[in-house]
């Protein structure tokens, strides 16, 4: 099979054709030769070895075709199933160990070839979720192909985990569908399987469900039988692929179908929600044919459909055929939707179908390579969203991500790309920011290094090369240096293998008519953290005026002469894509804070980031933040909204580091001086011809003023909701989510009734996230125990009912009792959150601490009620904590709490 077949042989006969085709026509590039050559050498055994990928199951046992008929009823909280596992057993064992997880078998055998039965028997091993099938007869199992019947149960999860059930209500009746979530360690709870990546196997699928619904999975269905009142539904069998992409719906929909470089679309709904499908389905059809195009491999299956739950899921997920959605992840509503929730729904989209290529056609060798998913998904998304909409100017767009995963990278809770082996328990801690965010942002360093084109030409080889099996970074770089010429793997390494990232120290000079540059690197940690002599390989992109130049920073540091001196500042990390950031000199600093709104939009942008992010880790002056705060008025684009976006969450970040503090109030009136006269100069009422970024900058200057208790923008707000909710006005779905908010902070008893109300009858997921947001973000204690009381009540599905105590925490100024609250309830939280939203209910309910014995409670209480499990996501949130501690201790001016004011222009 694909999965089993080691490339290390294919690699190492490569390796000359390569050396010989650099030689004849680059000889004097000899030294790059010797890299390539050694390079070849060290990486070989890194390569795809089925034998050698790390995982729990033994390799003695492979599976090559599955047949499951699964009898699913989504009026049901259980469900049966059978498996036939046609498996090769390699070398002779005793027993054959497998993944099932919460299922009860009735039935096991073994046939051989030649149709002989041995029974078998099951040993339940929990610590490790699987099964030790054992021959009744006692005799040994020998080499040879066989085939493994089970017959079995299991149960309908209500957590979005394995087979699930999504409530919703159709015309004020209760309904539900049946949908799946297998990744990462699910598949072994809808079936007995070889739960691991590198089993990749064929799927053949038949589902029984009652008459009256429709049935969807990977591949296209094939038959359908009526057997007196339930439907048998047979699907096409999927090509070699890992168990955890295995997909199946059973609900009632409605449908939108299309067509895209001749692939059969279709957005499965509940019913009445088609129309807000629309949108997602223009997305589908842009980037289908871009993806074939840009790999050269169109897309592999006969169809497409995507699924958008109505309830209890999160986020998304990439199964082969049939992707699917948390509903507000895939519908937008034209009239009360907002620019970013579309903007959202784009890159989703466009992230799960680059999944279709990335992970699925070539697949991670194990949970260790899952970036090779994940971050490839997160680069290729951007890539996609910019370059068909580069209005909405994504690269700014993602600049709050990024700054989340470098403010995670930064402490000592962090981990490496490739962060080495990892733990099934705790396989959720990898799906973060650093493997997303920062991964991503790698990426696209590197794509600027070696050059689009060639960076393409090896994604394409790569692609065409690992194409149905799995793949290691080896293989990846293997594939890029050839295209490159280059030490991708060299290059890389320093950015994958290691934690952290390097603060760029720049300083410039005129010397004998040449400007210099002298930069030094070193680890950039927050304000607690300890020094490091780590080491990146930095490609650092300068500009002066118009002029760019590429250095290569290796040591720890470097002096270049980058041309005639010249009175324009000097630019590092021009064009903003470097993972790393930048302090100046004082000198060069001012220059750039004059001229700030002459930079491009990207430098502005990492300017303001890199002056916050020092000023947090007691690096660099608050006065430089604050002056680039003043500048923002000025700025004179569409980034102007973008900037203040990121500039909110900073002064968010702020508010809750010095909340109590004189030093927060001081804040919230320089915020009220910065932003008042912004919002009175737009208006509330777009104008005529109004840009998207101008109405979503309204909004956001007034979720900021509400936040900052603006009295004149809080009662506008009021005015605005109640004429919306009463019909005399409508509210523009760019300030739907702003003045909702505004009202849920400053409620009064009616107001929050009402938001509890609309909060219980929502029917889609984007109104319910809302309407929780503006509750949560409430100033009244009294109602925020209220609140928190509902989240056991049933007033929201799963999903968001286990969410209310972390969003209260979040927003409002009752974190203690959102915290304390979580810990009384964690059983039954834990039970609506599901496997992996359990690890992380403490940590955001502890997300409004700023000091730092709340820090260690959290660490404590986590281990005594997750175990070690939970340790990383207390990690990271007690790093967050300890990191706004400090700075309530440093940004206030004792004994008199002021903040350094902003420079006036």
């Amino acid at each position: 099979m694909a999965a089993s077949r080691s490339v290390t042989n294919r690699f190492t006969a490569d390796c000359p054709d390569i050396v010989r085709n650099i030689c004849s026509t680059l000889l004097r590039h000899c030294l790059v030769v010797l890299v390539l050559v050694f390079g070849c050498a060290a990486s070989a055994s890194e390569r795809f070895d089925f034998d050698q990928t790390p995982g729990h199951l033994p390799k003695q046992v492979v599976p090559s075709r599955y047949e499951l008929r699964l009898d699913l009823d989504p009026a049901s909280d259980s469900f049966s199933g059978q498996a036939g596992i046609s498996v090769r057993v390699r070398q002779p064992v005793d027993a054959i160990e497998l993944h099932a997880f919460e299922l009860t078998a009735s039935r096991i055998r073994l046939i051989d070839p030649r149709g002989a039965a041995r029974a078998m028997s099951a040993t339940a091993l929990p610590a490790s979720q699987s099964w030790r099938l054992v021959p009744d007869d006692g005799r040994a199992i020998a080499a040879g192909s066989y085939r493994i019947e089970v017959d079995y149960s299991g149960k309908v999860h209500v957590a979005g985990e394995g087979l699930y059930a999504a409530p919703y209500e159709q015309r004020g009746t209760r309904q539900r569908m049946l949908a799946t979530q297998l990744e990462a360690i699910s598949a072994r709870k809808l079936f007995p399987s070889f739960d691991e990546p590198s089993f990749r196997a064929v799927f053949a699928i038949t589902v029984r469900a009652p008459v009256g619904y429709d049935v969807a999975s990977n591949m296209p269905r094939t038959a359908r039988r009526v057997e007196g009142r339930t439907v048998v539904h047979r699907f096409a069998a999927t090509p070699a692929m890992p168990s955890y992409l295995v997909s199946v719906v059973v609900g009632r929909f409605d449908v939108l179908q299309g067509k895209s470089d001749g692939i059969p679309l279709r957005i499965l709904t509940s019913e009445g929600k088609r129309a807000m499908a629309a949108f997602a389905m223009r997305v589908t059809e842009q980037v289908l044919p871009f993806y074939s195009r840009y790999f050269g491999i169109p897309y592999a299956l006969p169809k497409l459909d995507q699924l958008a739950v109505p309830s209890v899921r999160w986020g998304a997920m990439e199964d082969w055929g049939l992707i699917s959605y948390a509903e507000d992840n895939l519908l937008i509503d034209p009239e009360r939707s907002s620019p970013a929730a579309r903007r959202g729904v784009y890159s989703t989209v466009a992230h799960e179908i680059a999944h279709q290529w990335f992970g699925n056609l070539v697949t991670a060798a194990s949970w260790n390579e899952i970036w090779l998913n994940e971050a490839f998904a997160t680069w290729l998304e951007q890539k996609t969203s910019d370059h068909f909409n580069p209005a909405w100017k994504v690269p700014l767009q993602s600049r709050r991500w990024l700054d989340e995963a470098m403010a995670l990278d930064a402490g000592s809770a962090t981990r490496a790309i490739r962060s080495g082996p990892v733990s099934e328990a705790a396989v959720f801690d990898i799906f973060d920011s650093v493997t997303y965010a920062k991964g991503g942002a790698v990426l696209t360093m590197l794509e600027q290094w070696a050059g689009p084109s060639v960076f393409q030409k090896g994604l394409a080889d790569y692609m065409k090369g690992q194409r149905l099996s799995n793949a290691t970074a080896a293989d990846l770089w293997f594939y890029i240096g050839r295209a490159s010429h280059k030490d991708a793997a060299g290059m890389a390494a320093s950015w994958t293998d290691q934690k952290g990232f390097p603060l760029v120290q720049a300083t410039s000079r005129c010397e004998a008519g040449q400007q210099h540059v002298t930069l030094t690197q070193q680890r950039f940690v927050n304000a607690d953290g300890a020094p490091s002599d780590q080491r990146w390989k930095i490609p650092v992109r300068l500009r002066r005026g118009a002029q760019l130049s590429t250095v290569l920073l290796e040591g720890a540091s470097g002096d270049f002469a980058i041309g005639s001196c010249s009175d324009d500042p000097v630019v590092v990390n021009a064009g903003g894509v470097g993972f790393y950031r930048v302090a100046y000199d004082s000198a060069t600093l001012a220059r750039l804070i004059g001229t700030f709104t002459e930079l491009p939009d990207t430098e502005r942008m990492a300017l303001l980031s890199d002056s916050f992010a020092l000023m947090q880790a007691g690096k660099g002056p608050s006065k430089a933040w604050f002056d680039l705060l003043q500048k923002l008025s000025r700025v004179g684009d569409s980034s102007r909204t973008m900037l203040w976006l990121v500039a909110r969450g900073q002064m968010d970040f702020l508010d809750k580091a010095l909340v109590g503090l004189p030093a927060q109030a001081q804040l919230h009136d320089i915020g009220r001086r910065l932003l008042a006269p912004q919002l009175a100069e737009l208006g509330w009422q777009p104008a005529p011809g109004e840009d998207e970024q101008t109405g979503e900058l309204r909004g956001t200057l007034i979720g900021m003023l509400a936040r900052f208790e603006d009295p004149q923008t809080i009662a506008q707000a009021v005015r605005a909701f109640d004429d919306d909710d009463a019909g005399r006005s409508r509210l523009p779905a760019a300030l739907r989510s702003a003045v909702t908010t505004a009202v849920g902070m400053h409620a009064d008893s009616a107001h929050f009734e009402r938001l509890l109300a609309k909060l219980k009858s929502a029917d889609g997921e984007e109104e319910r996230w809302r309407l929780l947001d503006a509750l949560a973000s409430g100033r009244d204690r009294a109602r925020a125990q209220q609140l928190l009381a509902q989240a056991l009540t049933g007033i929201a599905p799963a999903n968001v009912a286990s969410a209310i105590p972390g969003v209260v925490a979040g927003r409002s100024p009752f974190g203690d009792e959102a915290y304390r609250f979580t810990l009384d309830n964690f059983s039954r939280l834990g039970e609506l959150s599901g496997s992996w939203g359990r690890t992380w209910l403490l940590p955001r309910a502890a997300s409004g601490f700023s000091d730092r014995g709340r820090a260690q409670q959290l660490i404590d209480d986590q281990r005594r009620l997750s175990g070690a499990d939970g340790d990383a996501p207390a990690a990271q949130q007690a790093e967050s904590i300890r990191l706004r501690a400090a700075v309530r201790e440093r940004e206030t001016d004792k004994p008199s709490g002021k903040l350094r004011e902003p420079t006036a222009d």
